[in-house]
């Protein structure tokens, strides 16, 4: 089987399996992203450590599973907000362990353990409070209408790219993406908001849901690019390999973990004002 068809047909399963997965509540579509977040969890830490060092994978992992589990819970009201607190004194375990281990660059390893779970888990997190927005009961819209964007301005990028691609978005990073691919994205993820999900989905205004396509895409480029930044810093070409024709976990969820934040901002925004 040769790579496109390796790629349309995880794809392709992926996709079924997040949608399938949200129709059928919170429960099943939480525990996938959660296998999710520990699998790119892993991936990160496993990228960014070096192939002739050993690391402490549980810790942060217990850690990052930790956070994602309450996050899960206070979402969804089975335990009281104020649990998240307790991630107050997990933070500080990992700065008082490191008096105990002896490493040579502490800063280091500190600072690689808060940024996978700041870049990783911490996203993937957000995703449950996003299944109960904006009304605070659990509904599939937001996070289904987020993917549609991410899967269409992807889509839109490497066809608009292709034929019509000529000046680079990125070269240095990404020398695949150009801009007239970015910007053909962008417009598709905008007129699929317009025309389709801004009215089959009533839970945001039509105007909101062009603002949250908005984000998404613009966003989703850059959750590439960085992710593409950080591979290249370790020259990585993939976080993993557990999906044939995309790599890892990350690979495929990079767009997601720059965008689910900045989307999570903007409906919290707007319940606000």
């Amino acid at each position: 089987m040769n790579n496109f068809w390796q790629r349309l047909l995880t794809g392709t399963v992926l996709i079924l399996s997040i949608i399938v997965s949200l129709f059928s509540g919170f429960f099943f579509f939480s525990t996938l992203f959660f296998i999710f977040s520990m699998i790119g969890l892993y991936e990160f830490y496993r990228m960014a450590t070096p192939k002739n060092k050993k690391r402490d994978y549980f810790s942060p992992m217990f850690a990052g599973a930790l956070l994602y589990i309450i996050c899960a819970l206070t979402a969804s009201r089975l335990i009281p907000f104020p649990w998240l607190e307790f991630m107050i004194p997990v933070a500080a375990y990992f700065f008082m362990i490191e008096l105990y281990k002896n490493r040579e660059n502490p800063f280091q390893e500190i600072g690689l353990t808060v940024l996978g779970l700041v870049y990783i888990a911490l996203p993937f997190s957000l995703l449950n409070y996003m299944a109960f927005l904006p009304n605070e009961t659990y509904n599939y819209e937001l996070v289904l209408g987020c993917f549609i964007f991410l899967w269409v301005s992807d889509s839109g990028a490497y066809l608009v790219g292709r034929r019509f691609g000529k000046h680079k978005l990125f070269e240095r990073i990404s020398p695949g993406k150009t801009i007239e691919g970015s910007v053909g994205g962008i417009l598709m993820a905008l007129a699929v908001s317009y025309f389709v999900v801004g009215s089959l989905f009533k839970s945001l205004s039509p105007f909101d849901w062009l603002v949250v396509s908005a984000i998404v895409s613009v966003s989703g480029i850059y959750g590439d690019l960085i992710e593409s930044l950080l591979k290249r810093s370790v020259d990585r070409k993939d976080s993993g390999s557990l999906l044939p024709g995309h790599g890892g976990i990350l690979d495929r969820f990079d767009s997601l973990i720059l965008s689910a934040p900045l989307v999570y901002a903007y409906i919290r925004l707007i319940q606000i004002l």
